[in-house]
């Protein structure tokens, strides 16, 4: 794959994680409520579960999403879930002691996976984007190279993100503003988990009739 398409590529990632969402909620809650480095492990596991979807993208899982829709609809509605059960934790989280705040959402590396790995949306992203760049009888080390490359920018915006909070002051901020960003967070969650229902139960509705 010739150097344009790979500098390409680079940039409709790095927009593509930069895009604010549930993903930008969730590590900005873990860089308020526990620390840097809790923040950072949850940056670096939501790109693993990046990664996974964008190498199942560049290789053969479309195939099994076309010939099976029912598993696609089920990490739909298993996302769902886990966006309602996190809008609940964030909604009861009030107490501004920290050892409190520590316990009420779950570990920092399985909500950045979590809020990737349940969202077969971006194996869709990455469909499209894929098709853009794969070249014809591209081999495993290019597909691998590709999603990889997704991973690493994934991680690294939302490590510089938890970074900056710090260092810019804004972690101040949102800790005396910690209550509303958790009722912000939990109506965020409960909005995108009724989306993602709706369009899951829709296509419920059309493979059943």
């Amino acid at each position: 794959m010739p150097l344009i398409s790979w500098l390409t590529l680079v940039c409709i990632c790095a927009l593509g994680a930069m895009s604010p969402g549930p993903s930008l909620v969730t590590i900005l809650q873990n860089r308020v409520q526990r620390g840097l480095s809790d923040a950072l492990v949850a940056s670096w596991s939501h790109a693993a579960g990046i990664f996974f979807w964008a190498l199942a993208a560049s290789t053969t899982l479309g195939t099994l999403f076309h010939r099976i829709p029912g598993v696609k609809i089920l990490l739909t509605l298993a996302g769902a879930v886990f966006l309602i059960y996190l809008a609940i934790k964030s909604w009861g989280n009030h107490g501004s002691d920290d050892r409190i705040q520590n316990t009420q959402l779950p570990a920092a590396w399985f909500c950045g996976l979590s809020i990737s790995f349940l969202n077969p949306k971006i194996f869709v992203f990455f469909t499209a984007l894929f098709s853009q760049f794969i070249p014809e009888g591209a081999s495993l080390i290019t597909l691998s190279g590709m999603a990889t490359v997704a991973g690493i920018i994934d991680g690294a915006w939302y490590s510089l993100v938890s970074l900056l909070v710090g260092y810019t002051g804004l972690e101040k901020g949102l800790k005396r503003h910690s209550i509303l960003l958790n009722r912000v967070s939990a109506v965020f969650y409960l909005v995108i988990a009724g989306l993602s229902v709706g369009k899951a139960t829709g296509v419920l509705v059309w493979l059943v009739h």
